[in-house]
């Protein structure tokens, strides 16, 4: 694997769209309408980045998502960040059209992804759920 962030060293071709609040690529789309809407600076995580920053990819996935919808017919767009490859946090948009199977239960039925991780300690939910709410409120 490279270390150049498809985001910062970005192609003329791959560019659909740029602006203050980040930039949309084309990157191995698997249908019609799937692109990557990326921070407009370096961040490996959602963490890493400014809340504007963060609001920033998200306001600009809001209106590709709408300019999606509005030029294939999709009914909706999912709306993914996973971040295994790109180290440059960004977003997937990707189009579902009526007819379409559901995403959700590929990622969290008893055989998609989440059917693939231990089951959920009560114990530990409640003590990291309680620290959320401790870690929000200060």
């Amino acid at each position: 694997m490279s270390d150049r962030c498809i985001f910062c060293d970005v192609t003329d071709d791959a560019v659909v769209y740029r602006d203050h609040n980040g930039i949309v690529l084309l990157d191995d789309p698997i249908r019609p309408g799937h692109v990557l809407v990326g921070a407009r600076v370096h961040g490996e995580s959602l963490h890493d980045l400014t809340a504007e920053d963060a609001a920033g990819v998200l306001r600009l996935a809001n209106r590709v998502a709408k300019a999606i919808v509005s030029s294939t017919g999709a009914a909706k767009v999912y709306v993914a960040a996973i971040g295994d490859k790109d180290k440059h946090f960004h977003v997937h948009l990707l189009p579902k059209f009526n007819g379409d199977a559901n995403l959700g239960p590929h990622v969290f039925g008893a055989s998609g992804w989440a059917g693939t991780l231990p089951a959920v300690d009560s114990a530990e939910l409640g003590r990291v759920n309680d620290a959320l709410r401790r870690g929000l409120r200060d």
